[in-house]
């Protein structure tokens, strides 16, 4: 700690309370060394090595200072950019949209969704299946050519009974004339009915399903 004893003709000292208000700036430490320096005992003088630590702390604690000033810009950007993406989000609220997801939210009514297929596929199988993961309903197709494709399913199981209300999973199957597998994937629709912040990041809440903003592929009115 930096110790500065001034004789009754010197320079005046420093208030405690000047002290505690500039405490940690360049100026009041080169004051405070130049002080000491000025007012030190000329039969024992400051030892040279004590004085070095001194400038290295206080070069440490000026590093320390730029450090906490950059950090604090950086938060202040990343607080910004998440605004504006909070902003930008809240612009899905009440959009209809397409989504890269196979799970689905069945309320009794028909459920509509897609499947895009990468190649011409000439067995296509289409299967509903429960939250526990048990198949309800298969739908075999013929031959589809490459491209999307709607699909519209009645809430019904293979025996023709109507399912109870709840969330159930779509999975596609896809192969041409020699049974080799056909990449396809499952797209539904929805209207976005809330858009969450979560630690993962940004979540649209779409027919009462969550997904992630980045599986969005379409934005309707």
């Amino acid at each position: 700690m930096l110790t500065a004893t001034a004789p009754s003709l010197g320079p005046k000292p420093l208030s405690a309370s000047g002290v505690q208000q500039d405490m940690g700036t360049k100026e009041v430490f080169l004051k405070m060394l130049v002080a000491q320096m000025e007012n030190q005992d000329p039969l024992n003088p400051t030892d040279s090595s004590q004085m070095s630590a001194q400038l290295a702390q206080f070069n440490m604690v000026e590093q320390q200072m730029d450090t906490n000033k950059y950090l604090a810009q950086i938060a202040g950007s990343q607080n910004a950019a998440t605004d504006s993406l909070d902003m930008a989000s809240a612009a899905y609220l009440g959009r209809t949209v397409m989504l890269d997801q196979s799970q689905i939210s069945y309320d009794g009514s028909n459920q509509n969704f897609a499947a895009t297929i990468d190649s011409n596929a000439d067995v296509v199988l289409v299967t509903i299946r429960d939250d526990l993961g048990t198949p309800i309903r298969s739908m075999s197709m013929s031959a589809l050519a490459a491209g999307d494709h709607q699909f519209i399913w009645d809430g019904k199981d293979d025996a023709g009974n109507a399912v109870d209300i709840g969330t159930y999973n779509i999975n596609i199957y896809a192969a041409d004339a020699i049974a080799q597998p056909i990449n396809a994937a499952i797209q539904r629709s929805g209207i976005v009915d809330a858009v969450r912040m979560t630690t993962s990041g940004v979540q649209l809440v779409v027919d009462g399903l969550p997904t992630s903003l980045a599986n969005v592929t379409e934005v309707r009115m």
